[in-house]
C-alpha cells in the first residue's frame, strides 16, 4: 500500500489514489505555483522606488494617459495630512495637483488649481476655496496644504504666504486602500480622467505627512533648506510608476544642491 502524500487530494480520497507517478505530478505542480507566485512577487510591480533630488515628473502636453501613480510608505487611516509639492504649470489652465482616492471617495483628498491665485481643497469630498494666494507665472511655485481631522482646520502656504485657517472636515481620510495619482484628477478610483483637469508642466518635491508640519518645517520647506522628509510620501525615495509619456527630467534645484 502506498504511504498518503499530502498534496491537497480533497477529504476521503482513497489512499491507493496516492501513487508515486501522482504524488510528483501533484508535488510538480505546486512547485510551480510557488515559482510564479515568486515572480509575481518579484517582478510582477513596476512601481520602483528612487531618490529623486533634484528632478521633476515633466507632463509634456494635455493628455488622460499621462499620469504618475505613487505608492505611500504609510498606510491610513490618516488623522491629520501636511502635502508639499512644487509645480511649474502650464499658464492660464486649470489642473490637479494632487489627487487621492478610495473606492467610496474619488476625493478623499484633492489639490486642485482652478484658476490663477485659486486653490480648492477637497477632503473627504468637502470642498474649500481659498482665493487671491501667490501665483508666478512661468516660474516655480511652492505649495504646502495642512489639515487636521481633530480641529477640521486647513491651511494651504504659497511661495512662504500662508492662509487663513478654515474648518472643513473632522475625523479621518484613507481607511481603505489609497490611489495617488500626480498628473490627473480621479472621477472614479484609479480613472475617470478628464483632459481638461490634467496637468501639463513640471511636478516636484512630492513629500506627505501624517501629521501637521510646523510653520517654521514649512518655511523651511519652501525656502529649499533642510526638512524632515515626509513619512507617507518621501521624494527622496519615492515608490513611484509612471504611465503614459511621463519624463523623469533634471530640474533647476540641481543647480543649488
Amino acid at each position: 500500500m502506498f504511504s498518503p502524500c499530502s498534496c491537497g487530494f480533497p477529504p476521503g480520497t482513497p489512499v491507493s489514489s496516492h501513487s508515486p507517478k501522482t504524488c510528483r505530478i501533484c508535488a510538480g505542480s505546486m512547485m510551480m505555483q510557488k515559482l510564479v507566485v515568486l515572480l509575481i512577487l518579484l517582478f510582477g510591480s513596476s512601481t520602483k522606488s528612487e531618490d529623486l533630488t533634484g528632478k521633476a515628473f515633466t507632463f509634456p502636453s494635455e493628455s488622460i494617459t499621462r499620469y504618475a501613480t505613487l505608492t505611500p510608505d504609510v498606510d491610513g487611516p490618516y488623522s491629520a495630512v501636511t502635502l508639499c509639492l512644487r509645480f511649474f504649470p502650464e499658464n492660464g489652465r486649470a489642473h490637479s495637483l494632487f489627487s487621492l482616492a478610495t473606492p467610496s471617495r474619488n476625493n478623499d483628498f484633492l489639490l486642485y488649481y482652478p484658476e490663477k491665485g485659486k486653490y480648492s481643497l477637497h477632503v473627504d469630498s468637502e470642498l474649500h476655496e481659498f482665493l487671491g494666494m501667490p501665483d508666478n507665472q512661468n516660474e516655480k511655485n511652492s505649495v504646502c496644504w495642512t489639515w487636521d481631522g481633530k480641529t477640521g482646520f486647513t491651511q494651504v502656504w504659497v511661495n512662504g504666504k500662508r492662509s487663513i485657517k478654515a474648518k472643513i472636515y473632522t475625523g479621518v481620510i484613507a481607511a481603505s486602500t489609497p490611489s495617488i495619482i500626480l498628473g490627473q484628477d480621479q472621477d472614479s478610483y484609479g480613472g475617470g480622467f478628464d483632459p481638461n483637469q490634467c496637468f501639463v508642466g513640471d511636478l516636484s518635491d512630492v513629500h506627505m505627512w501624517n501629521y501637521v508640519l510646523n510653520p517654521c518645517e514649512i518655511q523651511t520647506y519652501m525656502n529649499g533648506f533642510a526638512f524632515p522628509p515626509g513619512n507617507v510620501l518621501n521624494w527622496k525615495a519615492l515608490n513611484y510608476k509612471v504611465n503614459g509619456e511621463v519624463f523623469v527630467e533634471p530640474n533647476d534645484s540641481a543647480c543649488h544642491s
